[in-house]
């Protein structure tokens, strides 16, 4: 299925099929690919990992590559980034394919910033680049290199005066790479190759600390009253300011009492505040549903959108005709949602009415990625059409979600030849490594 994206849409998606069009003319997308090799593009590079191994096969189309690295290198080098996460991901991603030697020289160049009198909190973007850099020159490294990198972080852990267990939070990705490439053994072995043992000791020390970390007990757990205080208080609240005060803890029968003062509160803003609380799979409306649609038609837009998401995740027949009305008289998201999780046969066409005219853009990234998210939810629904995963295959700027949408097809034993190839080049290194035959 070609629904009509182009190279630059397949390129931000970190999708096999930009590699397969470049290939096609190489020269015409030379410019571009150039673009690409100084700037990060990834959609999620936290969740999804960084477009370096499709950039480096965009490069292997031409037959001198030292242009494309040149400008990866020039990027990298450059002291505006040191603090940009993504662009010392990508760009130490991208370079370790050529040579490992640039990354130690940045790698130096940050490792001399943190020896600074400045307090922690300012050095954490350059402590969160250090440590991405650390983890890129140990990485199928010997254990004397991962000695000295350890001897780095130990030399700097001495210069601080922070306790220990904060320092220590910053550097727990690495350990655990370390752990997971060398073993348990990892620190005697370290020991052992390494001449400057004081730092690497230090490390130990600091690395092998408790975080004093302890789970909050029952008793801790937040409670329908303490939430509803907060609401009251700033009727307005943000769910995400109500999930750092701890709304994560509430258990559902707590969850079920906060549902039944939505039923009795009489102020718009309060009832949306509530509502908010059930916009994720972690608390659904535990109430009738005809409590939530009540109010989908009321003046104030932020009690209808918080109750319109919290139905969105909800599977009942009123709503499946509910979503269908909405539709007929124009695109909504989430009547487009609720349709997809309510789904019946005769619905594919109306969806795709409106499907096939949607921006994939990253501005509206909560409309297409919550649409796909549904799609991936309803997969073991019966009968529910694969049409729906090609179009999400095609769509998404999110290859972590692709990755689930090949694997079904997989299942379904319904993936096309033309995809399998596409998966060769994939970004997603896990999308690569899928089963095929």
């Amino acid at each position: 299925m070609n629904s009509g994206y182009d190279f630059e849409h397949y390129l931000v998606a970190g999708h096999g099929r930009a590699y397969m069009i470049a290939k096609a003319d190489p020269e015409k997308y030379r410019q571009k690919i150039m673009e690409i090799c100084g700037k990060d593009y990834t959609f999620d590079m936290q969740c999804e990992g960084s477009r370096a191994f499709l950039t480096y096969d965009l490069i292997s189309l031409y037959e001198d590559p030292e242009p494309f690295i040149t400008v990866a290198e020039e990027s990298f080098m450059n002291p505006d980034i040191d603090k940009d996460w993504n662009q010392i991901c990508y760009l130490s991603d991208l370079l370790a394919l050529f040579d490992k030697k640039i990354i130690v020289d940045k790698y130096r160049h940050i490792e001399r910033q943190l020896y600074s009198e400045v307090p922690l909190t300012d050095l954490i973007p350059l402590c969160e680049s250090f440590e991405y850099l650390a983890i890129k020159l140990i990485r199928g490294r010997s254990v004397r290199v991962l000695g000295n990198v350890m001897r780095d972080i130990g030399r700097w852990f001495l210069s601080r005066s922070e306790d220990i267990t904060e320092l220590r939070t910053h550097f727990l990705w690495f350990d655990t790479v370390a752990e997971e490439d060398f073993g348990e053994d990892r620190y005697s072995e370290a020991i052992k190759a390494t001449e400057g043992v004081d730092g690497v000791r230090e490390y130990i020390k600091v690395m092998s600390t408790s975080s004093g970390f302890e789970r909050k007990g029952k008793k801790n757990r937040v409670t329908a009253e303490a939430v509803l205080s907060w609401i009251r208080e700033d009727p307005k609240i943000e769910r995400f300011e109500m999930m750092c005060r701890g709304l994560m803890t509430m258990d559902a029968s707590e969850a079920e009492k906060l549902a039944k003062y939505f039923s009795t509160e009489t102020d718009p803003d309060i009832k949306a505040s509530i509502a908010s609380v059930f916009t994720s799979h972690k608390y659904l409306w535990p109430l009738d549903v005809s409590l939530l649609m009540d109010c989908t038609i009321s003046d104030n837009s932020r009690l209808a959108e918080q109750i319109n998401a919290a139905l969105s995740l909800l599977k009942d027949d009123r709503l499946h005709d509910y979503a269908r009305d909405v539709l007929e008289k124009g695109f909504d998201h989430s009547a487009i949602i609720m349709l997809i999780r309510n789904f019946r046969k005769e619905d594919e066409s109306l969806i795709f009415q409106h499907l096939e005219g949607l921006p994939i853009t990253y501005d509206n990234e909560d409309i297409w990625h919550e649409i796909v998210f549904a799609i991936l939810d309803s997969i073991n629904t019966i009968d529910f059409p694969s049409s729906f995963l090609y179009w999400a295959y095609e769509a998404s700027l999110c290859s972590q979600c692709r990755e689930s949408i090949v694997d079904e097809l997989i299942k379904r034993k319904e993936l096309p030849e033309s995809h399998k190839e596409e998966m060769k080049w994939d970004a997603n290194l896990d999308i690569r490594a899928l089963p095929t035959n």
